[in-house]
């Protein structure tokens, strides 16, 4: 350790506190993509922003239909677990159209607590139909119904 700026000023641990604190608040705000450990520095400080500095968690979604096959004009339930997305929030539920783009449908439900949802379906179209369930880029597995 460097005692030549402690001695002159005494300020040495407290000018090293509040560079440390700086850099933990650069890392929880997002901002700091790499974080300078003095050689002094406690491994437990060292150990605290390397957990705040690490990724948030992916939001997922799943669905599940009560019936795999309907007679037209008939409705399938979706049901689904979300995890990482917030109670109350939009999903709503894509079909795979003729032309093999995913479209929205007239479907759509919020997130429950516990992190559970629902949303019945109307399917008219005869064939196979392709669905899933959407909030903004998080999507979940497809869903594959029958209409005869």
């Amino acid at each position: 350790m460097d005692t030549t700026l402690t001695k002159k000023t005494g300020k040495g641990p407290r000018i090293r506190t509040a560079a440390i604190a700086a850099v933990c608040a650069a890392m929880l705000a997002g901002g700091a993509g790499v974080a300078i450990a003095s050689p002094a520095s406690p491994p437990a400080v060292h150990a605290a922003t390397v957990a705040a500095a690490s990724p948030a968690m992916s939001a997922s979604i799943t669905a599940h239909a009560n019936h795999t096959s309907v007679k037209a004009g008939s409705s399938v339930v979706i049901t689904g677990k979300v995890t990482h997305i917030k109670t109350g929030s939009k999903l709503t539920v894509h079909h795979l159209n003729s032309s093999g783009k995913w479209t929205p449908l007239h479907a759509s439900t919020t997130v429950k607590k516990g992190g559970t949802y629902g949303v019945r379906v109307k399917l008219s179209d005869k064939g196979a139909q392709q669905l899933r369930v959407a909030h903004g880029n998080t999507l979940s597995p497809v869903v594959h119904v029958t209409v005869t």
